[in-house]
Order: structure tokens, then sequence, then C-alpha cells
């Protein structure tokens, strides 16, 4: 199966863009994906097209890793439809509430937009995870979640996204040592 990313194109180029206020003197332009963390409608073809584009991809280009590892709000969406397309497990990286208070592995995500804490939790010392994520921006959350890994003993093998902002992904590719995949680029 070839890759075709017309809905996506698509979605992409008739995103709204909104301003997120971080702090009082700080606002990032936000892109309302329909398929990023922000998202609402997503037609049933879209979820079709970046399903199978996903699996296409990771089959493509990830052959050792135990299962899929996808970061809440955006990603672990798109990791659940990845996991269940390839038949592989997945752990989601939850972000921190309450309910979570006894998980001690937590790392802090600070982007562009918001801060916040990723709990980790299921992770054994040796794990070959691959990380699927929605968009990659500046790459904070993908890095802070490396950090992390790399502590716990877990190797992460790559990361696959479905779209890139920029060339940001290629610097993380550089950092990480690891393949960074993209369905495309804005």
């Amino acid at each position: 199966m070839s890759l075709t990313n017309t809905r996506l194109s698509d979605s992409i180029a008739n995103a709204r863009t909104v301003k997120i206020q971080k702090t009082n003197d700080t606002f990032y332009d936000f892109k309302l994906y329909p398929f990023g963390e922000r998202g609402t409608y997503i037609a049933p073809e879209l979820i079709n097209e970046i399903t199978d584009n996903l699996a296409v991809s990771i089959e493509s280009h990830f052959l050792n890793y135990d299962y899929i590892v996808s970061p809440e709000p955006g990603g672990h969406t798109w990791g659940m439809l990845a996991a269940y397309k390839l038949l592989k497990p997945i752990n989601i990286l939850r972000l921190s509430t309450d309910l979570y208070k006894d998980i001690h592995l937590e790392a802090k995500r600070e982007t562009a937009y918001n801060e916040n804490r990723i709990c980790f939790d299921g992770f054994q010392a040796g794990d070959r995870v691959l990380l699927v994520d929605d968009v990659i921006s500046s790459g904070a959350t993908i890095r802070s979640i490396a950090v992390q890994m790399e502590e716990m003993g877990v190797k992460l093998v790559g990361v696959q996204a479905i779209i890139a902002k920029g060339e940001h992904y290629r610097k993380l590719e550089e950092d990480l040592h690891v393949p960074v995949r993209i369905l495309s680029q804005v």
C-alpha cells in the first residue's frame, strides 16, 4: 500500500488558527488540526487515511519494537489506532491527575503553549518502544519522554508522527539518535 495524504493535506490546509495565551504576555498561534490534540470532528475517511498511512510507514521503517507508546492529549488516539491496525500493544502516557498520584514516575512537559506532567507506568527496563504522536512542533514533548525513558532503561527505537511543523524533527532525529518519520510537513 502506498501513502496517499489527500485528506490529510486538505485538513492541514483548512485548519483554523487560534491564539492560546500561555502567560499574561505570551500568546501562541495554534493550528486546530482535526487530528490534533484540540481537534474535534474527524471524518471517517480522514481517520482511515491517517491510520492506514501510519501503519504503512511504521511497517516500512520500524521493525524491532515491543510496543507503541503515545502521549495524551493528541498522540494517544493515533497510537491506539496504529497499534490496533498493526496488532501491537500500546502504553498510553497519561497526563498527570490525582488519579495517578500513586504513580511516581512523571516527566515535566513544557511546550510553547502549555505545561503539564506526563505519567509513566507499565514500563520495564529493556523494553524497546516506538513513540507515535500527532504533531511535532518544537519537539519538547518527545524530548521529555525520551529523557524519562532513558532514565528507566527503556529503549526508544524511533518516532512516528502525523505531521511536523518545520524542521525540528530533523534535530530530534540527530539528538536522540533514532529515526523520526512523519506523514506530512508544514
